[in-house]
């Protein structure tokens, strides 16, 4: 039998993790981060890794469908546990290898494929790699035979009929399905847009008449990832006679790795480092940052806190090329407003952005061109994945045959047949920004409890018997209201509380919950809502 879990990328945008396997073998999918929401202190989400620790034994390796982050962006961190081979495209490897040095996490074995290569990670699986265009080079999606039969997995993908790179390669994908597909498992993040995805050469052309009218410094923000969309940026700067500077970590480590790789096409003299800027207006600023990220290039350029050479002044431009990721608007609209008030001239949405996900039609047109039996919608959040599973059986596929799963539901393959196997536990791990080390669940309901409704510390000193020889110590952060008549009448309830303890069950751990209980009692009766709280019992 043949088992699919995902352990992160349904039922969220983000995080994508899929594990194919059978009796004997494994193979996972992408291992990718989630940007954060909700989730205070925290830089990067990242899947649980408890369900590869246990089919250790049985991981025959990792191969990537393409370089962007919530799809490799996790793996660094699941190397330094296991040692696995990895395989992905070029671009996509060069993009790991800079997170692997960056992380100092010895590299594995990393092994190149690109449309049409063929590997075989162990006796069950045989990986056929074939070309789909998206937002970054060199995307792959799989076909993969099994011995239950073919998996076609399409990774990020939009048909661009005419991209700047290759055009996705349906061709192949339709000899596969007239050979037989017994799943096809698809991206789903625009299977609630009608139409189709702009093409990417759109943008380039909505660029051209802001680049003509610009008499100042302009600067273009965009995903550090979207070389297709820089190299345009780069040709129309060569155009215009403008230098181009690079500004942002991201934006800096991608375009050296795209000039190394050749993605990206630009004489050495195009670029200017920013040192050497001056009081020049000529300039093209590629900055980092377009999700409004606080302390990113494109926040600072807004905020004029880049320093002097880099400021922006009146009459200059701005071309923000995304949009917003659920969840960034406000930080986004912030931005925005900055750019605003120091009279920059502001360029966002559709005219100079384009998806990089398929839309309903071209979404329809994979699956009838790979005519699977079976249809997996994955990369999405729950309503795409809805919208996603209906699109497929208006199709044709048979709706017993069209799966709905989230993260960690297990659907299993024998003899052409699906049932669902139950679940594997699945979780998220959460990265410290200062520390650097891993929040549990736990931990960061604490931190929302904190940021949401604030934390009480009470400090209460007991005799031998367990009872409070005097009135509880106090302290609030972060809770409004906290006045003098909710503290008497907390430090009540917590005497109460202790004094009506049985006599057997007067240890620390207990007093300390019945403190916590107390607390958050009378918080609630007196302000609506129930803060965290820290107690504390000290014996006399």
């Amino acid at each position: 039998m043949l088992r699919i879990v995902a352990l992160g990328g349904l039922g969220e945008i983000g995080l994508n993790a899929l594990v194919l396997e059978t009796e004997d073998e494994a193979l996972l999918v992408d291992c990718g981060i989630l940007f954060p929401r909700d989730a205070p202190g925290v830089d990067l989400v990242l899947p649980d890794f408890a369900y590869l620790r246990e089919i250790r034994d049985k991981l025959r390796g990792v191969v990537l469908t393409h370089g962007h982050e919530d799809h490799i962006g996790a793996l660094p961190y699941l190397l330094r546990e296991l040692r696995l081979p990895v395989w992905g495209s070029a671009f996509t490897l060069a993009l790991l290898s800079q997170r692997l040095e960056e992380l100092e996490v010895e590299a594995p074995s990393l092994g190149e494929i690109g449309p049409g290569a063929r590997i075989r990670p162990g006796r069950d699986f045989l990986v056929e790699a074939l070309h789909l265009t998206h937002s970054i080079p060199d995307a792959l999606g799989l076909s993969i035979e099994t011995p239950e039969g073919r998996l076609v997995h399409t990774g990020d993908f939009k048909l661009d009929a005419a991209p700047l790179g290759r055009t996705s390669d349906l061709s192949r994908l339709a000899e596969l399905g007239r050979d037989g597909v017994l799943a096809l498992l698809s991206d789903s993040t625009n299977a609630d847009q009608p139409g189709r995805s702009r093409p990417e050469r759109e943008v380039g052309e909505a660029f051209v008449p802001i680049f003509e009218e610009a008499r100042g410094r302009i600067v273009v923000s965009t995903f550090a990832s979207h070389i297709h969309r820089i190299q345009q940026v780069l040709d129309l700067s060569r155009r215009f006679g403008r230098k181009v500077v690079l500004l942002g970590r991201s934006m800096e480590r991608n375009v050296a790795a795209a000039l190394r790789t050749g993605h990206l096409q630009a004489p050495p003299e195009l670029f200017l480092d920013v040192e050497f800027v001056g009081s020049r207006r000529d300039l093209t600023i590629l900055a980092g940052g377009v999700q409004g990220e606080p302390r990113s290039a494109l926040a600072r350029l807004a905020l004029g806190e880049e320093g002097r050479p880099l400021r922006l002044e009146e009459g200059d431009t701005a071309i923000l090329s995304a949009t917003p990721i659920p969840g960034n608007e406000v930080a986004v609209a912030a931005v925005l407003d900055a750019l605003i008030l120091q009279g920059v001239r502001v360029h966002h949405g559709e005219p100079v952005h384009a998806s990089g996900h398929a839309c309903r039609d071209e979404l329809l047109e994979m699956l009838e061109t790979v005519q699977p039996l079976h249809f997996v919608p994955v990369h999405g959040e729950v309503r795409h994945l809805v919208a996603h599973r209906e699109l497929a059986v208006a199709a044709g596929v048979e709706k017993r045959r069209a799966h709905f799963l989230l993260d960690g539901q297990v659907l299993g393959f024998a003899k052409r047949e699906a049932v669902r196997l139950g679940t594997v536990p699945v979780g998220r791990r959460y990265l410290d920004r200062l520390g650097g080390g891993a929040v549990g669940e736990e931990g960061m309901r604490e931190r929302r409890l904190l940021a949401g409704g604030g934390g009480v510390s009470a400090v209460v000193v007991v005799d031998g018997a367990g009872r409070a020889v005097r009135d509880p110590e106090l302290r609030a952060q972060g809770v409004s209201g906290f006045h003098d008549g909710l503290q008497r009448e907390i430090r009540r309830e917590v005497v109460r509380a202790l004094d009506e303890l049985p006599w057997g069950r007067r240890d620390r751990a207990v007093l300390e919950e019945e403190i916590r209980l107390a607390v958050r009692r009378a918080c609630r009766r007196a302000l609506g809502r129930k803060p965290i709280v820290l107690p504390l019992v000290v014996e006399t």
